[in-house]
């Protein structure tokens, strides 16, 4: 069920013939607000946004809440990235962030800090639609190991201010991130 969501959004954003924004590249200045589902292990959303301090730093944060059953897992990602456009289509980055993790469940309670790095890209297929992908490494205390995990997203822009995704995560070694989030995002 969920990857058919997940290729009919795609397919709409593929086939969709509206008119949007003249500009090429990504839109990094967003806010967005995302429902997630993690397979059996938790539903719930996901607020995220990105600025740009210059040309090629931006602030980037990142906090969401899921819940399954009387178990709740929050994380909260904040830190600085560098973005290179190596085309108009095509647009490369990467950051480091500061982690943050609270699990509150009836066997286990606990919170930590870590770090966080990411790595990846975005295509700008049209001025409607564009790809992202990235992997992403996790450590902190909560979690005996580090994790990692890939995201690939599809973006749908409505107009210049606004876009619907759609984002598969995996978790490499780990069936707690497996799953999707669709979201809607204001572009600023």
């Amino acid at each position: 069920m969920k990857k058919a969501v997940l290729a009919t959004l795609i397919g709409a954003a593929l086939f969709s013939g509206a008119t949007l924004a003249a500009d090429q590249g990504s839109h990094f200045d967003r806010v967005e607000a995302r429902y997630i589902d993690y397979s059996d292990d938790g539903d719930g959303f996901g607020l995220d946004g990105r600025v740009m301090l210059s040309e090629s730093i931006y602030f980037t944060a990142d906090y969401s809440q899921l819940s399954e059953g009387d178990a709740d897992f929050d994380q909260i990602f904040a830190g600085v990235g560098y973005k290179h456009d190596f085309s108009e289509k095509f647009t490369g980055f990467a950051d480091a962030n500061l982690y943050y993790v609270d699990v509150d469940a009836p066997l286990v309670s606990d919170d930590d800090t870590g770090y966080a790095v990411q790595v990846g890209g975005v295509y700008r297929l049209n001025p409607a639609v564009e790809f992202s992908g990235l992997v992403r490494h996790i450590d902190n205390d909560v979690f005996a190991d580090s994790e990692q995990e890939y995201e690939l997203t599809a973006r749908w822009y409505i107009n210049n201010q606004f876009s619907l995704s759609a984002t598969y995560v995996d978790g490499f070694d780990s069936d707690w991130f497996d799953g999707y989030s669709i979201g809607a995002a204001w572009h600023f």
